[in-house]
């Protein structure tokens, strides 16, 4: 879906929320102009391809992780201030086989990963900052109804 919006500079990604037995949520490292960043893991959605489809190619892709379980958590928008730039992200709750990343050598972008509290994760530089989210004291799973596509005749 990339593709279609590139010009118009309208990103749609997914992004995991992956927790370890204690709760902690797994981030990746990426670094832009020498500063480092984190961000849940995923990536854009390429046409044709749903967004479970996405994220299942995304973690297996960038980590190695292979999806048990997923389920719509919540969606995030973030616009840049001079309009040159919008990012609209799902996000999803995800159970993945195990729970021990292991970085693609292909993949430039990520210089890291770690797990951190919903404390820990009000102090890092989060990209798009979805810190309110963690300040909730419960979260909550939203609906996704994935649809059929209506074909006329």
């Amino acid at each position: 879906m990339d593709f279609l919006f590139k010009k118009k500079g309208l990103r749609v990604r997914v992004a995991a929320l992956i927790q370890d037995k204690k709760g902690k949520v797994l981030l990746i490292q990426q670094t832009k102009k020498g500063q480092g960043y984190w961000l849940l893991p995923g990536g854009g959605i390429e046409f044709g391809e749903s967004a479970e489809e996405a994220l299942q190619r995304e973690l297996k892709e960038e980590l190695d992780l292979d999806v048990l379980s997923s389920a719509f958590l919540l969606l995030n928008e973030s616009i840049d201030p001079k309009k040159q730039r919008h990012l609209i992200q799902l996000v999803f709750q995800v159970k993945v086989k195990d729970q021990v990343p292991k970085i693609n050598p292909k993949e430039k972008a990520i210089s890291g990963f770690g797990y951190f509290t919903f404390e820990e994760l009000q102090k890092l530089d989060l990209r798009p900052d979805i810190k309110e989210y963690f300040k909730k004291k419960k979260q909550s799973l939203s609906t996704y109804v994935p649809s059929k596509w209506v074909v006329e005749s």
